[in-house]
């Protein structure tokens, strides 16, 4: 497979004008070259998780720092889910759902 991808003209262009990542993902999306396609895609997931580790990692130093370190390990989890995520949360819902404390 390395050697006939190699030697195809049109896949050498398409490249050098894709990313890496639109080029190996076009070729599998094609069926050609499963295993070298199924090695690369692979070793290309390896960094978006190595990242996504050391962001995450980073976020739990930071937040759990000797000035919190009364932090449990739930609130601490709950602090790094909700750091992490990209979901947006609907604060208006949460505030008319919350039971309010009046003073008397």
């Amino acid at each position: 497979e390395l050697i006939e991808l190699q030697c195809d003209d049109g896949l050498r262009g398409k490249f050098r004008i894709t990313t890496p990542l639109q080029f190996w993902s076009s070729l599998a999306a094609s069926g050609t070259f499963p295993a070298l396609v199924s090695g690369a895609l692979r070793i290309a997931s390896l960094f978006g998780s190595t990242y996504a580790c050391e962001q995450l990692f980073s976020k739990m130093k930071t937040t759990k720092s000797k000035t919190r370190p009364e932090l449990s390990d739930q609130r601490l989890t709950d602090v790094l889910l909700l750091s992490s995520t990209k979901i947006e949360p609907n604060l208006d819902d949460l505030c008319d759902r919350h039971q309010h404390q009046f003073s008397h």
